[in-house]
């Protein structure tokens, strides 16, 4: 929120150690693109002034660590009312969190620091913030403490089986405080879920699964050779199907949607009420997008699939692979109203994997098509490297890339720890101009059960995302596999969800988080206004107010929903009630 009386939301990033000094979090700004991804307002604080920003906040989050005394009168401020959430780091206050950093077990050249490592979060306590928690929460790193008070522990580690000295040390920490509380966060939430949703670079086959389900070291790189998820601790049964199991649970949205209740809980304490950006138009709970990739080109699989997607009522995002479907076939798929997109080849004889080789594919395409094509998948989704292949795709126009995903069935679902379109981040913090789209699943029937259907949208409807279900028009003769769809289409349909095609997703994604809060005032009679600035315009968008008397539900609150259209670089004031 930028402007205006201060919003009641604090973020301050605190400095990074030098280099070669050990640091219990990474890419801390990550945290600013959570907020604006869930719609949260919020005021981005520097360091050395966080301190003078207090008066106007009700919450204040910080990421790492600090020299004492850089964040001064924070006690008088959290004993008042505030709440102060600690990300990773202690800030320089651990007495005021009631912890102690736990030192290493050895004192090694050029000192040590207490980490977390690697691990999984356990909920030991109901609790609001975690209770969407179903399986224990992967991490990697984070700030190693003892709890010194009588401090509520909300979780702790439950560490490799192989590590049980670790077994039950605290990673959430709530201490109340007068009339405020403070709570810590000890993994690296934003390390975390980077190395989650974008994985690790791909240099070299990946390890395969045990079970002989996900077999990806092939021979082939591919963007899941670079995953990083666990296949005992984090795969969970498919309900329905015996001896199978799946990535289920999105552990990078899991990890946001923690630090959102935390955020948000600790407002609602402080009868703070904040205008929330939902993700989606008209109060959805969530969105679906069918792609197909155009393996062969086959034209009359093509058609088949017209008809299918005809018979389904809705527009879906066609990936051609270069030369491209006949000339009246592309014209069908416009006519219908289908996304025109981009299917890289980097794995069929004579095709390598190079920028040159893109270039010469994108360039083939766009002349096909007539337009430049907003979004790709690569075939087989091959990958190598890190996120140099994103930068290719912004060079030339394209929006989104849904290359992230699973090649086999064992791997199958959110093997990327995310159904959230998101925006990956360089080395530096810098974000890419592309937003990744992952496919969690193949077609239904040929790759994976169709039951794997019913429980990813289960888990997206949850946690409100994007479905995204790839279909071939190579499989969609095959009997059985025309249902399939049509089944998955109707789940989401009878749940109040909407099937887009990707670009329709990216474009309403980045004309909604350019969107601008401001001049957030509280009236008489508790009323309370802000004005709300949309750059790129936003039809039917919903705004929801924290009301113990709502209908809404999100995020264990209860809110009312309001929708507004703002129009092309509008500023509209709304107020509640």
């Amino acid at each position: 929120m930028d402007g205006g009386n201060a919003v009641p939301i604090g973020l301050c990033i605190l400095p990074q150690p030098a280099a070669n000094c050990p640091r219990t979090f990474s890419y801390p700004t990550v945290i600013e693109d959570v907020l604006t991804h869930y719609g949260i307002p919020f005021s981005s604080l520097q360091p050395h002034s966080a301190g003078e920003a207090l008066a106007d906040l009700a919450v204040l989050v910080t990421v790492g660590e600090a020299a004492p005394g850089l964040l001064p009168d924070l006690a008088a401020w959290i004993e008042a009312g505030g709440t102060w959430i600690a990300v990773a780091g202690t800030g320089g206050n651990p007495d005021l969190l009631g912890v102690e950093p736990e030192p290493p077990t050895y004192g090694s050249w050029g000192g040590g620091l207490g980490m977390l490592g690697e691990g999984w979060l356990r909920p030991t306590v109901p609790s609001p913030l975690t209770e969407h928690l179903r399986i224990p929460l992967h991490y990697f790193n984070g700030v190693a403490v003892r709890v010194k008070t009588d401090n509520c522990v909300l979780a702790v580690e439950a560490s490799h089986a192989a590590a049980r000295e670790w077994e039950g040390r605290p990673l959430i920490v709530e201490r109340k405080l007068g009339k405020g509380s403070v709570l810590l966060l000890a993994p690296d939430v934003p390390g975390t879920m980077v190395r989650i949703r974008q994985g690790i670079a791909v240099t070299r086959d990946g390890v395969p699964a045990p079970d002989g389900t996900a077999p990806i070291c092939d021979g082939v790189l591919k963007s899941d050779d670079g995953a990083v998820l666990d296949w005992i601790r984090d795969r969970q049964q498919v309900p329905g199907v015996d001896g199978y199991t799946a990535f289920l649970e999105p552990m990078a949205d899991l990890w946001a949607e923690l630090l959102i209740r935390a955020i948000l809980h600790g407002a609602a304490r402080a009868n703070v009420a904040l205008p929330v950006l939902w993700l989606y138009p008209r109060n959805l709970p969530m969105l679906a997008v069918l792609s197909h990739d155009s393996d062969g080109n086959d034209p009359a699989k093509a058609e088949a699939m017209l008809e299918i997607v005809a018979k389904a009522g809705i527009r879906s995002t066609w990936c051609v692979m270069s030369p491209g479907y006949p000339v009246e076939i592309v014209e069908a798929v416009r006519a219908a109203g289908h996304e025109l997109a981009m299917h890289f080849d980097a794995m069929s004889v004579g095709t390598h994997w190079s920028e040159d080789e893109f270039q010469t594919q994108w360039l083939t395409l766009c002349q096909l098509f007539g337009e430049t094509p907003r979004t790709n998948k690569n075939h087989y989704l091959r990958w190598e490297g890190d996120l140099e292949f994103l930068d290719w795709c912004a060079k030339r126009g394209i929006l989104v890339d849904q290359s992230k995903g699973a090649s086999k069935t064992g791997e199958a679902g959110f093997n990327f720890g995310t159904c959230h379109i998101f925006r990956p981040v360089r080395r530096d913090g810098s974000m890419l101009d592309v937003w990744e789209m992952p496919t969690p699943t193949q077609d239904l029937l040929v790759f994976a059960p169709v039951e794997l259907g019913d429980a990813l949208h289960a888990s997206v409807a949850r946690h409100h995302g994007v479905l995204h279900l790839l279909f071939h028009p190579a499989h969609i003769q095959t009997e059985g596999v025309a249902d399939a769809l049509l089944r998955a289409v109707r789940l989401v349909q009878n749940h109040g969800g909407e099937w887009w095609t990707a670009k329709e997703v990216a474009a309403w994604e980045a004309a909604r988080v350019g969107c601008r809060w401001s001049h957030w005032r509280r009236e008489a009679a508790g009323r309370v206004t802000a004005v709300l600035e949309a750059p790129s315009g936003l039809q039917d968008a919903t705004v929801l107010w924290r009301d113990a008397g709502g209908k809404v539900e999100r995020w264990g609150l209860h809110f009312t929903a309001q929708t507004v259209t703002v129009a092309e670089g509008q500023r509209i004031t709304l107020q509640y009630p």
